[in-house]
């Protein structure tokens, strides 16, 4: 049956007003037995600060799409503990697994049809502007102090910026609204707003959040710092690199935040908790609410690490393996940076705790020969679909804002001595030990110590698929990938934005949206 356009009209609007009341539903797990579904309202809700704190915790939800362990797909494959999936799309990491469609996107097989993460990344983030919007507007309706009602207006406005940011990456121009969808025409004929304009609205967003966040470590929302941190990260991703730099700078000046005692830490608990590293993290808490990680990446092996990733971790003198005495390709593993050990299982490593969990490859069938070590818990070794993982998916951190202080000053003014101790702060962190890097480098030698310092110091973090886009680095070294299948990877140009799923054009189509355009190749 054809649908006329007023029943498209209302498909649209209610479908997002379906996702935001199942959001609220999600955030608690007793919410249904205070009051059915359908008869939320404002009657009902929006009346307290207790309600305030529930609409925001499903803000936050967003954050943690497919918490459970029952099967590959309800895993939430690219969102919370499956956040390692991103990987697979580059010379990091290889899966063969069918979650989120992930392989098909790393090996160039990209429609404006696929679903997966395709689809996945633009339905929940708008799912999640929605619900911010939403929060926004009703957030007036409770009685609150203005500093608290300004707090809760921030945290809502970083959300609605990660995700934001997050689109504009993955899609270039997007349908930017700021305020909830309703019936009428002008709601739906919302057309996609360029990019630049996209970028202006999420640091609005964050500049606000930053003046009005409280200035302390993180304990599980967002602070001033996390909203600077992700200043820096916009800008720099935009080519803003002076005020990157300086977005950064005052994180740094601050005091906030620090590098961690131990960086296998920051990857489990309790080591997570009040760890001065963590500026911003999916969080969970089991049995109610709690991380497929384990189960997806140790009991199904989704994920293999690539020997690119490998290779390219120092010996113990900051030499590559290419260059050091220390290397002996007879015990390639010995004698090399401490985080290789900490990030990756290679042949002969315990997965659990008792030499009889030695790591095989071929009994395994880890066709690439490595397996992640960071963020899997060993003693949960062997798991089940049913394990429950507690740990955190840690989305930024200090290392990460003295890196990208570093590359944006380099690319800003050069390597001054700020961008030397940056850097090296990060290779002589407490249980890395490395040595510095070598005095004398050019603008351009510096730019290469960078961006490997990156890949190692965030390997398996799900970063490098975004920075490899950054640096257009994607086209380049993601067709000289061979998997381990022996298959080269393909990157069509057309790759470096993704298709808008085919369902939002013909539905735009349909009410007459003739500013809803496809990106160009699909």
């Amino acid at each position: 049956m054809i649908k006329t356009n007023q029943q498209m009209k209302r498909l649209i609007v209610f479908s997002i007003i379906l996702s935001v009341l199942a959001m609220f539903s999600s955030c608690k797990k007793d919410f249904l037995q205070k009051d059915p579904l359908a008869q939320l309202s404002q009657n009902t809700f929006w009346k307290t600060q207790n309600d305030a704190d529930l609409a925001l915790a499903g803000c936050y939800n967003f954050l943690c799409r497919g918490n459970n362990a029952t099967s590959v797909s309800n895993a939430g494959a690219g969102f919370g503990g499956a956040y390692m999936f991103w990987e697979s799309l580059t010379d990091n990491g290889y899966t063969n697994s069918s979650a989120g469609n992930f392989l098909n996107v790393a090996t160039g097989n990209i429609e404006a049809t696929t679903t997966g993460i395709i689809s996945d990344a633009y339905k929940y983030s708008y799912q999640a502007i929605a619900a911010c919007n939403l929060f926004l507007v009703r957030i007036n309706d409770i009685p609150l102090s203005a500093t608290v009602r300004n707090q809760y207006i921030a945290e809502a406005k970083f959300i609605r910026a990660y995700h934001y940011f997050l689109l504009s990456q993955l899609y270039g121009d997007c349908v930017l609204t700021l305020k909830p969808l309703s019936f009428d025409q002008a709601s739906i004929t919302v057309p996609r707003s360029p990019k630049s304009l996209v970028v202006d609205s999420v640091l609005a967003d964050l500049n606000y959040a930053a003046a009005n966040l409280p200035n302390t470590p993180y304990s599980g929302h967002a602070v001033r710092g996390t909203a600077l941190a992700y200043k820096a990260k916009v800008l720099l991703a935009n080519g803003q690199y002076k005020e990157a730099a300086d977005a950064a700078k005052l994180v740094m000046t601050e005091n906030k935040f620090g590098l961690a005692g131990t960086y296998s830490s920051l990857f489990l608990k309790p080591g997570q908790n009040n760890n001065p590293e963590i500026m911003f993290s999916a969080r969970y808490s089991p049995p109610s609410f709690y991380s497929p990680q384990d189960w997806v990446f140790s009991y199904t092996n989704s994920l293999n690490v690539l020997k690119y990733l490998v290779d390219d971790y120092e010996c113990t003198d900051g030499l590559s393996i290419q260059s050091s005495p220390l290397y002996n390709a007879a015990t390639p593993y010995i004698n090399r940076d401490p985080r290789l050990k900490m990030t990756v299982i290679v042949p002969g490593d315990w997965r659990g705790t008792t030499a009889a969990t030695a790591f095989d490859p071929a009994a395994a069938a880890v066709p690439s020969g490595f397996l992640p070590r960071k963020g899997i818990d060993p003693t949960r070794f062997p798991t089940t679909y049913a394990t429950q993982s507690d740990q955190d998916w840690v989305l930024m951190r200090y290392a990460d804002v003295l890196l990208m202080y570093a590359e944006a000053q380099n690319e800003f003014s050069g390597p001054d001595l700020t961008v030397y101790d940056a850097v090296n702060k990060i290779r002589t962190r407490t249980g890395v030990n490395l040595p510095g890097l070598p005095n004398g480098l050019s603008q351009s030698d510096m730019r290469t110590k960078i961006r490997h310092e990156r890949r190692i110091e965030f390997a398996l973090e799900g970063q490098r698929f975004f920075d490899l886009k950054r640096w257009r680095f994607d086209r380049i070294i993601i067709p000289t990938i061979k998997d381990p299948n022996n298959a080269f990877r393909t990157f069509p140009l057309r790759d470096t934005i993704w298709p808008v799923p085919q369902s939002e054009i013909e539905i735009a189509k349909s009410v007459g949206n003739t500013g809803f355009k496809q990106n160009p190749g699909y």
